[in-house]
């Protein structure tokens, strides 16, 4: 359909590590860049964090013309265009903020085919003079960001990007594609639909974020629960949401009285005060931002440690969006949402506004989903995937509360005696607060009104809190003992299992419940407690502190948020291997060639004084490698390069990704699992053997191969013309070999001198 050209390998490697400073792509990437670089239109669904934007920044970099990226917001485009020049990409935007002089130099730019990337607005296709002024360019390919909006179906519909179906009608020959991180199926038929994308490559990649924690509290003295939690990432960024902007504007002064930086952000403030908001919060200048959900699409900021929800989300795309701002970097970072009932009445008001009856459906089932959620006492990680038609392989995710609460079950079977008599009693009729009223005996109209003062129950729970009532209705709901036919009407009805605890023929336990004075205290646990699955490997906190101290100055200098700069996952890998000079500098994650002629020279004047300093501190983390004591060896034969007496005294960043796969095999693991772990692709877990086996070290083959096997692919290898070339060996084997495998084999054969080398 398209005009192609070919790219091989080496150069989209190279460019991977010399503009962006990776070496080696996350999940998915590799794929979506060969199908866009082979000229197919694509659909892409990667979680935030995935690295959607490199998917179509790499490919832009390598092709004829400029790539015209659709992007929802003016503050988000700048973010993404400084990130895009300090890699050393050619970008511009064309906004209403920019002045006649810069409008014309971007024009300049683009009829002279100097830029990479050009970043614009959905509504300029609405445009027929902008559309006409395209058709005069070298355009590579469109990119569509966000692209859930143009869904009705999706969780931020926005009516300005269904001027995007005009894209494939107005340039029939240009490539379209098209990425988001929340699509349900549904919302993904209607989105390749509406687009009009041409046999598209569609990449479902996992929703699953390793690296975040989830959890759940009931909302009970939520000031103080607030910043209780806070007081555990002191220092740290984080966004806390609100649904309205009274309770922004509320949240934001009481953290201030308390001497926390935070600032408001919603849409009743004026264009000035909330870009001034958003300028500090992306900058570091102030911690946390407190805001409604029209805050969030604006932002790319990588180093967003917590999320808090402080209210019921209306959804649980939105949740996972919204959720999704955290540890974009890869670190890890919590997600905490705060639950209360009376949550579910106000966001019902919110839906009974939808004048249209049909979207008004969709929203209060949507709600019904985001309640069950809350609700449930099963792993959040597995129910949240769930959502999305992903499965998550085990049953205990070990980074969500329900999976690891420390909390010691306690039997209830007599609090649920009483409770679910008070249900029965009641005729199951009533919800949980009015029940809770009835067990610990209040006066309430309510009460009165029905007489439920004269039931056998009233008050037989006066010896407990009304939280504890709740929380023992809580758990009855979770284990599904007491159903709820319907979330926004939340009327508790007994089930079958409810009856056998009623007649003393099944116990009942729960979590024991926290005393009334222990919101701060139950927080504070909360706040120590490890994200046991993702934890951060050891690394220098004074040296880390430095680090971000120059980042911050570097950054104001040339006016850019400082995770544009090196993100938090870099100062952690320098502040772990003290990188001492411009080869191992650019070693480290996310160092490519242009930022380190910006930067580097400034960052090892801080590391070297540091370590001429502090030569403890060095030696000290050298008792915590990443790798097994055993492996001692092969980390020194495969850093065998380092001859420097300063690389000689730090760990190895050179090799420390091929160990991890290599100790992992040394584990018993495959590499299928090994891919899992790591969530690297397969080919990437390849390239780490090759270059581990071309080090001179030893790889069984039996971990891979059986021997009928190994020696059928040598008769493929040796039918393509006695080479080691991958190509001919998978059209020999008639689709019996692909190139992964191929790879694999092409490591083993090497040793052997049957079969030429390349």
């Amino acid at each position: 359909m398209f005009s192609v050209q070919y790219y091989n390998s080496e150069q989209i490697y190279s460019t991977l590590s010399s503009i962006f400073g990776f070496r080696s792509f996350r999940p998915h990437q590799e794929e979506i860049v060969q199908a866009i670089l082979k000229g197919r239109d694509v659909f892409a669904v990667m979680p935030t964090g995935g690295g959607k934007s490199l998917c179509y920044q790499l490919p832009a970099r390598l092709m004829k013309g400029v790539c015209v990226v659709v992007s929802p917001l003016i503050s988000l485009m700048k973010d993404q265009v400084d990130a895009a020049r300090i890699n050393g990409l050619s970008a511009a935007t064309l906004n209403s903020t920019i002045s006649a002089e810069e409008k014309n130099a971007v024009g300049t730019a683009l009829r002279q085919n100097r830029l990479d990337l050009l970043y614009i607005s959905p509504e300029r296709f609405n445009s027929e003079y902008f559309i006409n002024r395209l058709k005069t360019l070298q355009i590579s390919f469109f990119a569509i960001d966000e692209a859930h909006c143009i869904s009705e179906w999706g969780h931020d519909f926005r009516p300005d990007y269904l001027a995007l179906s005009k894209i494939v009608h107005e340039f029939p020959s240009i490539p379209v594609t098209a990425f988001t991180a929340t699509a349900t199926p549904r919302v993904t038929e209607d989105i390749v639909a509406r687009l009009c994308l041409r046999n598209p490559h569609l990449t479902h990649a996992s929703f699953n974020r390793p690296n975040l924690f989830y959890r759940v509290m009931m909302k009970q003295e939520f000031d103080a629960q607030l910043r209780s939690f806070l007081a555990g990432h002191n220092g740290e960024s984080g966004i806390i949401y609100r649904n309205s902007r009274k309770k922004v504007e509320a949240t934001a002064e009481m953290l201030q009285t308390y001497g926390i930086s935070a600032k408001p952000y919603h849409a009743g403030m004026s264009d000035v005060d909330r870009h001034a908001s958003q300028e500090a919060f992306s900058r570091d200048e102030c911690s946390i931002i407190v805001a409604t959900i029209a805050f969030g699409m604006g932002i790319d900021k990588s180093n967003v440690r917590f999320v808090v929800h402080a209210d019921l989300p209306k959804n649980i795309e939105g949740y996972y969006q919204e959720t999704g701002r955290a540890g974009r970097d890869g670190e890890p970072a919590e997600c905490l949402l705060f639950f209360g009932r009376q949550d579910i009445a106000q966001q019902l008001r919110f839906v009974d506004e939808i004048e249209e009856e049909h979207a008004r459906e969709i929203a209060k089932e949507q709600l019904r989903q985001m309640v069950r959620f809350a609700e449930q006492n099963n792993c959040r990680r597995i129910a949240l995937l769930k959502y999305f038609g992903e499965t998550f392989p085990v049953q205990n995710c070990n980074s969500c509360d329900v999976c690891v609460d420390s909390q010691k079950q306690e039997d209830a079977t007599i609090p649920a005696q009483k409770t679910l008599s008070a249900i029965y009693r009641t005729k199951e009729s009533f919800g949980a607060i009015h029940l809770a009223d009835i067990l610990v005996g209040a006066n309430t109209e309510k009460i009165r009104q029905f007489r439920h003062d004269q039931l056998p129950t009233y008050g037989v729970g006066k010896d407990k809190s009304k939280n504890y009532w709740r929380a023992v209705i809580d758990a009855l709901i979770a284990q599904k003992i007491v159903a709820i036919e319907d979330p926004l009407r939340p009327i508790l009805k007994l089930t079958e299992e409810a009856r056998l605890i009623l007649r003393g023929q099944k116990t009942f336990s729960m979590r024991k419940p926290p005393e009334r004075i222990s919101a701060e205290t139950k927080m504070n646990r909360i706040s120590n407690t490890k994200i046991p699955s993702y934890e951060v490997k050891p690394f220098s906190e004074p040296l880390f502190v430095k680090l971000r101290e120059l980042r911050t100055e570097l950054a104001r200098a040339e006016n850019v948020p400082p995770y544009i700069v090196f993100s938090d996952r870099t100062l952690h890998e320098i502040a772990r291997y003290f990188p001492r000079n411009a080869q191992e500098f650019q070693q480290i994650h996310g160092v490519g060639h242009h930022k380190y002629a910006a930067y580097g020279q400034r960052f090892l004047e801080v590391i070297n004084k540091f370590c001429e300093q502090n030569p403890d501190a060095v030696k000290s983390l050298q008792n915590h490698q990443p790798f097994e004591q055993n492996y001692e060896t092969s980390l020194q034969s495969a850093s065998s390069s380092q001859s420097t007496s300063s690389s000689q005294s730090t760990p190895s960043i050179q090799s420390a990704s091929f160990l991890e796969t290599y100790r992992l095999l040394h584990q018993g693991k495959t590499i299928d699992e090994i891919v899992t772990e790591r969530q690297l692709t397969r080919g990437t877990i390849i390239s780490h053997l090759e270059k581990l086996s071309e080090s001179g070290m030893e790889l069984s083959v039996d971990l891979f191969f059986v021997p009928e096997r190994l020696a059928q692919i040598k008769e493929w290898f040796r039918a393509s013309g006695e080479t080691l070339f991958l190509k001919p060996a998978v059209e020999a084997s008639g689709g019996k070999l692909d190139f992964d495998e191929a790879r694999l084999a092409r490591i083993f054969l090497r040793k052997s001198s049957s079969v030429n080398q390349e």
